[in-house]
């Protein structure tokens, strides 16, 4: 059970605004800020090497806390400078060659799509692209239709940005695994938010940030590796952290998901997503997933009330992502409206899914995404603000 006094007391930002913009960057707790802080005072005081050396506990705890929260082992998990470098760097060790195919949705995230598009126009590589389903899920047995002798690998996001829907990406993993293909998660909406077991979700690679519904700093990220799957593949770049120098002419690249990671990071940034990490699994995802469903569908009932407002979700795997517009209102004059009056939310651009919402919706989308340290009055506030406008 979650205290919403307590979690609401440790975001000090709750007292003076209404932040609906959590599937862009989320409020970090008040442990997290002093976490980075102290750290950059130590290498401010100490040196950057040797104030690494003083934490090494801390540092070891953002990969304890990533694999608790996982449900995998430690050995799996790297730290990233970004979701779309642990994306990227999934993605090139397949050396996928000229003819070799990929699967995506078209609900696939904007710099996804875009590496997917360079790998065909560069190197040759076939990307086939499966439709949603009315209801805006995607359906396996598409995916299953769509799988040829060619085809490498499946590459799918959790929830879009664009639309809050969560897909059954156990299932997809389940088809995966049954074709020998290489399945990659983009969990970049759905982690902090809803129960991610890798013991049991199927997938080779899955990619996550901290900045979002994990509220870690920004410039944070992870790759998960499954050790089974993915230990043949060499990862695109290699430095003297992910690799070792065995001779003069020769060299080994480390096991596990460590020979992903580059030796130069952001070391306060490690700390403070450890400490985020630590935050959700004292909270446990549970509860977490419980609340914001609750949360998001008291909007999403609420939002029914308000004439002339069109709610874009289509399925009832709804997560904590509510995307809606407003006849003869643009998305960006409603967040401007919105932020003047002390409410953060986000514009989902046309632009950046031109798969979904530049060829069926043709308009940019508000964006509301909610999490637990948001409260009933909050919504109620966003309604009337909103009707209002």
């Amino acid at each position: 059970m979650i205290s919403l006094a307590q979690v609401r007391a440790d975001t000090p930002a709750c007292e003076h605004l209404i932040h609906f913009n959590n599937a862009g960057c989320a409020l970090s707790p008040a442990a997290v800020t002093t976490a980075v802080t102290n750290h950059l005072r130590l290498e401010q005081e100490l040196g950057g090497y040797e104030a690494a050396n003083e934490a090494e506990r801390d540092i070891a705890a953002f990969y304890t806390e990533l694999a608790k929260m996982l449900h995998c082992d430690e050995t799996e998990v790297a730290f990233m400078e970004s979701a779309t470098r642990a994306w990227q760097s999934a993605l090139l060790s397949l050396d996928l060659q000229p003819g070799d195919q990929v699967l995506t949705a078209d609900n696939e995230y904007a710099s996804n799509y875009l590496s997917l598009l360079y790998l065909s126009r560069k190197h040759g590589v076939e990307l086939i692209t499966v439709p949603s389903d009315n209801d805006g899920l995607i359906d396996s047995q598409r995916i299953a239709d769509s799988i040829t002798a060619k085809t490498r690998a499946v590459a799918l996001t959790h929830v879009a940005s664009q639309r809050g829907d969560i897909q059954a990406i156990a299932e997809v993993g389940d088809l995966a695994r049954e074709h020998g293909l290489i399945f990659l998660v983009d969990a970049c909406q759905s982690v902090g938010q809803i129960e991610l077991n890798l013991k049991q979700l199927k997938c080779d690679f899955l990619c996550g940030t901290g900045r979002k519904y994990l509220r870690g700093p920004r410039g944070t990220g992870f790759l998960y590796a499954n050790r089974d799957t993915t230990q043949s593949l060499a990862p695109p770049v290699v430095d003297l952290h992910s690799a070792t120098w065995a001779s003069p002419a020769d060299f080994e690249i480390k096991a596990g998901a460590i020979r992903f990671e580059s030796w130069e990071r952001n070391v306060a940034g490690v700390i403070g997503f450890g400490k985020a990490l630590q935050y959700a699994n004292s909270l446990g995802m549970e509860s977490i997933q419980t609340r914001i469903r609750l949360l998001a569908e008291s909007l999403n009932r609420k939002l029914q009330s308000i004439d002339g407002v069109e709610v874009h979700e289509r399925s009832a795997h709804l997560s904590g992502i509510v995307t809606l517009s407003r006849v003869n209102t643009e998305a960006e004059t409603l967040w401007e409206n919105l932020q003047a009056l002390g409410v953060n939310t986000s514009v989902a651009k046309r632009q950046n899914a031109r798969l979904d919402l530049d060829s069926v919706l043709k308009r940019d989308v508000l964006r509301a995404s909610l999490h637990y340290y948001n409260s009933e009055a909050e919504v109620s506030r966003f309604i009337d603000l909103l009707a209002a406008s």
